[in-house]
């Protein structure tokens, strides 16, 4: 799981960081023969970020049921909590509300970080829905 999670982000890095799907200079563009536009980089428009024109409407779509989905899988994973409660070794409220924090606050970290890598990279066509 979390060597996993760390591979994901640690690709997605590389990708985005590494600019391996950068913007390709108008002159290796004209070179190749393909109609130049008036900008200084040209990319192929199913290459650019597309953010959407649904904004918040995007709640109503049928695939937000996918995330309904999800949300109420976790939901009912809570029931391990106060197993992992007893197994901790210091076993306080205190501790317990730390521990738990820290992991969610590290995943999300993760998972963020994927997500922005990964649509700043692709745009709109990240949507696989």
């Amino acid at each position: 799981g979390i060597i996993g999670m760390l591979y994901t982000a640690f690709a997605m890095g590389a990708r985005y960081f590494g600019k391996a799907y950068a913007a390709v200079p108008v002159a290796a563009v004209a070179k190749k023969g393909a109609a130049v536009a008036a900008a200084k980089f040209v990319v192929d428009p199913k290459f650019t970020p597309f953010f959407g024109t649904k904004g918040a409407a995007s709640v109503l779509d049928p695939s937000a049921f996918i995330l309904i989905c999800m949300l109420s899988t976790a939901y009912m994973a809570h029931f391990n909590a106060a197993k992992f409660f007893i197994e901790l070794k210091d076993n306080t409220i205190s501790r317990f509300n730390t521990v738990v924090s820290t992991s969610f606050g590290i995943s999300v970290a993760i998972f963020a970080a994927i997500a922005s890598m990964g649509f700043l990279t692709f745009g709109g066509n990240t949507a696989g829905l």
